[in-house]
């Protein structure tokens, strides 16, 4: 009796198992059948730089501001950031060839849905634009300001395309003299961005201690200053900070006037060859 019961559940594993397999197989990433978002959301219609340009005084104003999008406003652009490593926490962030845009969610794990270079169409109309310390962002009313919109109106309001390509975003080498001119900070970040042959200020130093919760840590592009603000819920929170030169891919983004980057995973630091 005992052999026929073990043979007995052993097919019924057998047959969820193929199912289960069968039911993946079905999720294939062709257009209109992706398993994540809306794929009834039509064309974009409008670049991230007109949107921005359209509610520049809710983000660029000395006190930041929010309002709903009540037009039929559609961007397209490729994840630069996600929150893959913990260290970027509840918000991604698309560019397309004008700039970029941050966007708030209220989930995590998005990231596997939406990997660094996932081309997506974002439908603005409903949602909400503001600014948090003159950095623009897409996401719901809280309090009065921008906040982060719950995943499900996320879902509604986002349609993938195409497969991730990492290498097909645009990546902008940072300069001294690009960060020194202060209106490269009004429409161009969020950015995509390379740095080469930089140290940290704070090199030997953790990442993030465990008591707090964020840590700046920061790198000279020559003369100018950018701030790297790092979880202690990051992955690589108690990792070393290299003390040596290094190349950094990240997110440039801005805190009132001061630079800020988005690291998305360690890997985006790399050693240089001493």
């Amino acid at each position: 009796m005992k052999k026929h019961i073990s043979l007995l559940f052993g097919c019924l594993v057998a047959l969820l198992a193929t199912s289960c397999m069968n039911d993946f197989d079905d999720l294939t990433f062709e257009p209109g059948n992706y398993p994540y978002g809306n794929n009834s959301i039509g064309e974009a219609n409008t670049t991230i730089r007109q949107l921005k340009d359209k509610y520049s005084n809710y983000y660029l104003a000395s006190t930041d501001g929010v309002v709903e999008i009540k037009d039929d406003i559609r961007i397209r652009g490729r994840v630069i950031t996600n929150d893959e490593s913990g260290n970027v926490y509840k918000q991604l962030a698309i560019q397309d060839e004008t700039g970029g845009i941050i966007i708030g969610v209220n989930a995590t794990g998005t990231y596997a849905y939406l990997p660094v270079g996932q081309e997506v169409i974002i439908d603005c109309k409903g949602l909400y634009f503001g600014g948090y310390r003159k950095l623009p962002q897409i996401g719901a009313l809280y309090n009065g300001s921008i906040g982060r919109m719950n995943e499900s109106v996320f879902k509604n309001h986002i349609k993938l395309v195409g497969k991730a390509d990492a290498a097909a975003i645009p990546l902008f080498e940072l300069s001294e003299e690009w960060l020194r001119d202060s209106k490269n900070k009004d429409y161009n970040v969020p950015l995509y961005v390379h740095m080469t042959g930089v140290k940290f200020l704070d090199g030997g130093k953790q990442f993030a201690p465990v008591d707090e919760q964020t840590e700046n840590r920061s790198v000279k592009v020559g003369s100018q200053e950018v701030v790297f603000r790092m979880s202690s819920y990051a992955n690589f929170a108690l990792d070393t900070i290299p003390s040596g030169s290094v190349n950094i891919t990240g997110v440039l983004t801005r805190y009132n006037n001061t630079w800020q980057c988005l690291l998305r995973v360690l890997d985006d630091i790399e050693p240089m060859m001493e």
